[in-house]
């Protein structure tokens, strides 16, 4: 199978963007490159078929969004801002929940201090929720999870599943995972008492982020925090939140 040209690139880039305002940088065209091909592969198709298609098919072009979108992940990555959860922190919204493991971590440290707060956990990526509500994870992602808490609110698989884990029920079901466009679909309407945002903003242009910074926090409660990932930062947007340390802004 052939690279995309140039145009093809161009006009995968544009649907990516306006779909759900990722900025696809001449850079990642071999990451795009890569993910079509498999996609294209499978539907013995050439890439200006299949960029009619997914124009067409809202079906194919879910199918196209998770492909580009669709990040790795680890339970309790940048785990250092999870000292702003206590018991303030009643309601709670992972707006990029990826495969399951932010919110998952996050349920099991505020479990671990006797907290049980609802989180709404969203990503626009229809096969990462399917993972996230299965709850079933390689023992290679749950590295970093304190050993205490794996024996409190994981299980071990046994037989075919030797070597996964799955998280207890109390634990999902603590989690409302739902399929959520930062860009083009309107915020619950519910108020939170924190908000993370993390390790997506990173391939949004400047007028993208200000945009998904606006729209979520309309949903923050004054004094709630708005916590972004450590290779993010909202220095130069226009926002109505108060910077408390790297990653970590307060509405």
């Amino acid at each position: 199978m052939k690279k995309i040209s140039n145009g093809q690139f161009k006009k995968f880039s544009a649907i990516v963007y306006n779909e759900c305002g990722i900025n696809l940088t001449e850079d990642k065209r071999e990451l795009l490159n890569t993910r079509v091909s498999k996609r294209l592969r499978n539907l013995v198709m050439e890439a200006d078929e299949y960029l009619s298609l997914i124009q067409k098919d809202q079906s194919e072009m879910k199918r196209f969004l998770d492909a580009v979108s669709t990040n790795h992940t680890f339970f309790f990555r940048e785990a250092k801002s999870f000292k702003y959860l206590d018991h303030n922190c009643n309601t709670i919204w992972c707006a990029a929940s990826s495969s399951g493991e932010e919110p998952y971590s996050i349920v099991t440290y505020c479990m671990d201090f006797g907290l049980r707060p609802s989180v709404l956990a969203t990503d626009i990526s229809e096969t990462c929720l399917a993972t996230a509500q299965r709850g079933i994870y390689s023992k290679e992602r749950i590295s970093d999870v304190p050993k205490h808490m794996l024996k409190s609110y994981f299980q071990k698989g046994h037989g075919k599943m030797d070597g996964y884990v799955r998280l207890k029920s109390e634990a999902r079901k603590l989690i409302d995972f739902k399929r959520f466009n930062l860009i083009k679909n309107d915020p619950p309407n519910k108020i939170f008492d924190i908000i993370f945002c993390r390790n997506v903003m990173i391939y949004f242009d400047r007028k993208t982020k200000e945009n998904v910074v606006s729209k979520l926090c309309r949903t923050l409660k004054p004094e709630g925090y708005f916590i972004i990932g450590g290779a993010e930062s909202l220095s130069g947007l226009n926002h109505s939140l108060n910077y408390i340390e790297p990653s970590v802004y307060r509405k």
